[in-house]
């Protein structure tokens, strides 16, 4: 029998998981996951009316100039739907605490879409718009707000999948990663604490929005050792099936 496959590196970026040793729970797509994909439908669309439809060739340089923050933010929201898709369709919860969380997730989307949209046309426009650097801090710490109330409720809801750990049945190797999600969530609700943190100081002005690239190194090397838990889990379980084996032979 072939051996079960390895973790590559590319396993343990954030959003890819091997979905292989996670079974999904959540079968058919509930009214609460369609109402999610409208909010997410929704807010793209208010990204969308942000663009004026140019009249002058100066106005389509414009909305060129700014299509770059426009796939910035466009890739977050969906970042953000399919951390929402995956939760739910491992665990397929619909109770009434889950229904709660999930409204206020909600809630903050459609809350972070001008602000994530008016930050990254800063970051990418050499700050042009933002006015007084009192005026950019301030929007430094409305969405690292917003983006830290989105990430802790996501980590909200993956401990209370890992409460009712039992109920649902995770596997050992479930159970570490939906621990992965936890802390993944954890981890980018303290870098947003810490950008909040860094505006109120005499920093340079890019540095509350530079510190969120700290979340590759952190992410990975939070991937990296609960893969390893998995793959220590995996041989556990390996070695356990080979000494069954041999037992029954003998």
């Amino acid at each position: 029998m072939a051996p079960p496959p390895r973790f590559r590196w590319r396993d343990r970026l954030p959003g890819r998981r091997p979905e292989a040793y996670f079974r999904w729970r959540g079968k058919e797509v509930s009214r609460l996951e369609n109402l999610a994909d409208g909010v997410f439908a929704f807010a793209v669309t208010l990204l969308v009316v942000a663009q004026q439809v140019p009249t002058t060739f100066e106005g389509l340089m414009e909305v060129i100039r700014s299509f770059p923050a426009f796939v910035a933010s466009f890739v977050l929201l969906m970042f953000f739907w399919n951390v929402h898709y995956r939760f739910f369709r491992r665990f397929g919860f619909e109770d009434f605490f889950t229904r709660m969380v999930n409204y206020v997730i909600l809630l903050l989307v459609i809350f972070s879409v001008y602000p994530l949209k008016f930050l990254f046309s800063a970051w990418l426009g050499g700050g042009k718009g933002v006015g007084t650097l009192d005026n950019l801090f301030l929007v430094y710490r409305i969405y690292g707000l917003g983006l830290a109330g989105i990430w802790g409720l996501f980590g909200v809801l993956y401990w209370h999948a890992l409460r009712q750990r039992e109920e649902l049945g995770l596997s050992p190797v479930e159970e570490i990663l939906t621990r992965l999600d936890l802390w993944s969530a954890g981890i980018n609700v303290a870098t947003c604490g810490l950008s909040i943190g860094l505006s109120f100081l005499p920093v340079h002005p890019w540095v509350p929005g530079l510190i969120y690239a700290s979340l590759g190194l952190t992410l990975w090397f939070n991937g990296t050792r609960h893969g390893r838990q998995v793959e220590a889990e995996l041989a556990r379980q390996r070695n356990g099936r080979a000494n069954g084996r041999a037992s029954d032979r003998d």
